[in-house]
């Protein structure tokens, strides 16, 4: 499970959280408001079966470490794994290992650092094939970041674009801006078709050599070419392009190619400068800055291509009003639509001859293409709208509805937020003015100063990648990126991380990352007011509205929040007053755990795991005096026996059910110890 985050990570999930509050809030009044004017006009709308029963929605603020729910749910996850392993045949012959989320550390990061440090062993077997399910894209970053080791990863097939129903009637075709309502009186069953998962199996060592294979380098080099390094300049690369640490660099639009580019130049420098950008899990910051100093003399002509695209699109689009509020009124000028066999008007100019919508006259129809690209988020199931020329003009509304919202919608993208024209000469001056509120006879200095903090993350995270987390309090303090034109003199970069930092607990965590308006449940009470009193010490963290912007990005989730960072000095000082008024549930939740090891009777290691384990007299042994278990089970670590662990349960005994409507599991047979490595 995951636990508390590293601090470079808690604005990331602090900004996530308050824009979902944000829209939640917003798109509940625009539901209540076109349900009310549904209502008005005559329509319909689906029996709500959960008024009655005052059911509540899942609210996602609660997976969070230190919340009811995730205590909850490790208690289920513990409750599931003595069920299998007492009675399922295939679990008593396996070991488990289980991280709740008391325990520090991103999920992922668990299970690779668990890996590496099983690497590290002399007697360890290299043939071990390991395999890793999830969707998140850092699982294969991190499986390429160990090096010999033999790595699958499970995932589930991502399709984009999938139809979605309209949140207010629950039908496809349409989404809430344009719901009329269901069309008949009859009772609406809104059971949706379950979708078959497909899964992706992703080889690791077929990805590296293919990897290899597409820098085709090695006979142009007059030295040794080594392919590890160059996997792990790859990595940093992709780092570079986008992480959850940083905010992006605004020339690096991961749909614009952009990593091809970097490659480019990468092999370029390589060739000429016999150079790589890392070195055992450390970037050579001499080289970042060459590579990153290459990078931006090509700044300037991303940002004014990128211009002169939105602008071809803009247009694009102003075209597809056009032709959708002529067909809109066509009751008007019906009788001058283009008969059967006519040739077709010259209209369409040079720039919009791929894309333009297209008049088939071999039919007796008008086919419209509205082209679905990716910064078009629609919930319709068809890429083309057909018009019949003998329809009503409220039928073809009815269809080319879905067109106008989209063609809407990308105006509205290209043009909300964008305030600096990146495009014009003075680009850089604008920026730091208007995002960083900088003097501009200060830009210099600060610019620098932005792009050594930037330098600095990324240092960071190439370390949390391939050796784990550097130090638990380092974070980026601005809501904005520099630009690669700035970094310069980051080679003489002389900041050492605290690597005697410690992680926020989990109801530390909680408290700097979750909104006021949804915390009152999850927070104890006292640390709860401390969010919503006006004479809070910690009130400015927690606004109520706050602006978003943009940044020139495409999609609403990519907004910037322009919210508060958290001083962690200031955090602990107001809170060590509310430690003492914690119940002992909440100071449960609130406390470390190490992850815990299950084995079964049956297991062929039980009898030594067993003796060994007696000795302890169940008493905690000190950490100095754990024993190894490298001989015993084939997993290297340490484990021991904590008594007052209230987990654990003893052989014989009865495992109690977390949930009424399980049974509990008698006479068990599973021992449970503490376990690290």
């Amino acid at each position: 499970m995951d636990g508390v985050a590293p601090r470079a990570k808690l604005h990331n999930q602090r900004t996530k959280r308050f824009l979902q509050v944000k829209d939640t809030i917003e798109k509940t009044k625009q539901i209540e408001r076109i349900k009310r004017e549904i209502l008005a006009n005559g329509g319909l709308l689906p029996k709500d079966n959960h008024q009655k029963e005052q059911i509540k929605l899942f609210d996602e603020n609660c997976i969070t470490p230190g919340t009811p729910f995730m205590s909850k749910l490790s208690d289920c996850l513990l409750y599931y794994i003595y069920n299998r392993m007492n009675r399922n045949l295939a679990w008593q012959s396996i070991i488990v290992i289980f991280s709740n989320a008391n325990e520090p550390g991103e999920g992922e990061h668990k299970i690779i650092n668990f890996i590496r440090q099983q690497l590290t062993q002399l007697d360890y077997n290299k043939n071990i094939h390991h395999v890793l399910y999830g969707t998140d894209a850092d699982l294969i970053i991190l499986g390429l970041t160990l090096d010999e080791c033999h790595i699958t990863i499970i995932r589930n097939e991502f399709k984009p674009s999938q139809p979605r129903p309209c949140e207010i009637c629950q039908q496809f075709g349409h989404d809430i801006i344009t719901c009329k309502g269901i069309t008949t009186k009859e009772k609406y069953d809104q059971q949706l078709n379950s979708i078959k998962t497909k899964y992706i199996f992703v080889d690791l060592s077929l990805l590296r050599d293919e990897l290899y294979q597409s820098l085709e380098i090695d006979k142009q080099l007059l030295f040794k070419w080594d392919h590890k390094r160059f996997l792990n300049d790859w990595i940093f690369i992709c780092i570079l392009v986008g992480n959850d640490f940083l905010p992006n660099l605004s020339s690096c639009e991961i749909h614009e190619d952009i990593i091809k580019l970097l490659i480019n130049i990468y092999k370029e420098n390589v060739l000429k400068s016999n150079y790589y950008l890392t070195e055992n899990g450390i970037l050579n910051l001499t080289n970042v800055e060459i590579f990153l100093k290459d990078f931006s003399k090509m700044e300037e002509k991303i940002f004014k291509n990128r211009h002169e695209i939105n602008q071809q699109k803009e247009q694009q689009q102003n075209l597809n009003q056009s032709i959708y509020n002529r067909i809109f009124s066509i009751d008007k000028f019906k009788h001058e639509l283009v008969p059967k066999g006519a040739p077709l008007p010259p209209f369409k100019p040079k720039w919009a001859q791929k894309n333009s919508p297209t008049f088939d006259n071999n039919s007796t129809s008008i086919v419209i293409h509205a082209n679905r690209t990716q910064d078009i988020n629609s919930s319709t199931t068809s890429s083309s709208i057909n018009i019949l020329t003998n329809q009503s003009s409220n039928e073809m509304k009815q269809k080319l509805s879905n067109l106008s919202l989209i063609t809407n919608r990308q105006i509205e993208d290209n043009t909300s937020d964008n305030d600096v024209r990146l495009w014009e000469d003075d680009w850089h001056k604008q920026y730091y003015t208007k995002k960083f509120g900088v003097d501009p006879k200060d830009i210099e200095k600060f610019s620098l100063q932005v792009a050594q903090e930037y330098a600095q993350g990324l240092r960071w995270i190439f370390q949390y990648y391939f050796q784990g987390v550097p130090s638990w309090d380092w974070y980026y303090p601005y809501h904005y990126a520099p630009f690669a034109s700035d970094f310069f003199k980051i080679k003489i970069l002389s900041y050492n991380f605290n690597k005697d930092s410690k992680p926020f607990k989990p109801l530390e965590q909680l408290i700097s990352i979750i909104p006021s308006q949804c915390s009152k449940e999850y927070l104890p009470n006292e640390w709860y007011s401390l969010t919503i009193k006006k004479d809070s010490q910690i009130i400015d963290y927690y606004p109520l509205n706050f602006n978003t912007d943009l940044n020139g990005k495409r999609f609403e989730s990519q907004r910037i929040a322009l919210i508060p960072f958290v001083d962690e000095k200031r955090l602990h000082r107001v809170l060590k007053n509310y430690y003492s008024l914690l119940t002992i549930e909440e100071q449960k939740r609130n406390k470390f755990e190490n992850s815990r090891l299950f084995i079964h009777s049956k297991h062929s290691y039980y009898n030594r795991l067993k003796k060994e384990f007696d000795t302890n007299n169940g008493q905690k042994t000190i950490y100095e005096n754990l024993f190894n278990i490298t001989k015993t089970i084939e997993i290297f670590g340490y484990i021991w026996r904590d008594s007052n662990d209230d987990k654990i349960i003893s052989i014989s005994k009865t495992v109690k059910a977390p949930i009424s409507s399980y049974d509990n599991i008698t006479n068990n047979q599973v021992i449970c110890v503490q376990y690290c490595y």
